[in-house]
């Protein structure tokens, strides 16, 4: 299991479990008070179905964003290149996403994952407040945070959260995320009469939709 990457995580269950997520994460949950045979005897068990689990996966899924020097990742649509630098952390369009070091890798990537959430977040702001304006709603919160299969919600509160890979996305997929979400303060389903809204602030909104099912998957785990 040498080759198998995986990550560990400890939780408040009594239970030890195991998750393969579809960008070839590996991640075991275990409480804090157990040793470490029982754990490397439960992955020895689980080492089939492991094994099993990643052959399944789809071979066009990238992997976990690591924020190292020289990969490459997608900001706003457009190919970048990180490059690990001595200064404060930046992103210059058409020629990279400057990353500061850190004295680890956790703190790294958790720099570079604000920042992006700062860029995303300016990105949204003015297209909130248009369709907020247009459609005369309003929208009580709104979130940026990680997830590994939604790229919006909206509760009943008018809350919007935002999935932070948004970030990779071109910029019309990142308007009509945003239009569906506070289409939702108006109407929490899927209705025609949703739809309708939707379709009011953007007649080919459908376009948006067949990119996200082509091609949303490649984009949506870089940050999970």
């Amino acid at each position: 299991m040498k080759q198998i990457e995986i990550e560990r995580k400890i939780t408040k269950s009594k239970n030890i479990s195991l998750t393969v997520y579809q960008n070839g994460r590996v991640v075991l949950k275990h409480p804090a008070k157990i040793s470490k045979i029982q754990l490397e005897n439960f992955i020895a068990e689980k080492q089939n179905w492991i094994l099993n689990k990643l052959q399944k996966i789809p071979k066009d899924i990238p992997k976990k964003l690591k924020f190292e020097n020289g990969e490459t990742t997608h900001i706003f649509g457009e190919i970048v290149k990180i490059y690990l630098n001595d200064k404060k952390i930046s992103y210059d369009p058409g020629n990279g996403f400057y990353i500061k070091k850190e004295k680890n890798e956790i703190l790294r990537q958790k720099k570079a994952k604000h920042y992006l959430k700062s860029l995303l977040f300016s990105k949204i702001e003015p297209l909130v407040q248009k369709f907020e304006s247009n459609l005369k709603t309003k929208v009580n919160k709104i979130s940026i945070r990680t997830m590994r299969s939604l790229w919006g919600s909206c509760n009943s509160k008018n809350d919007i959260s935002i999935n932070l890979s948004l970030v990779h996305c071109p910029d019309y997929i990142i308007e009509y995320i945003i239009l569906h979400e506070i289409s939702h303060t108006i109407e929490h389903n899927h209705s025609q009469k949703f739809w309708n809204i939707v379709k009011s602030q953007n007649p080919n909104f459908k376009i948006a939709e067949k990119w996200l099912k082509q091609y949303g998957k490649n984009y949506i785990y870089y940050l999970n």
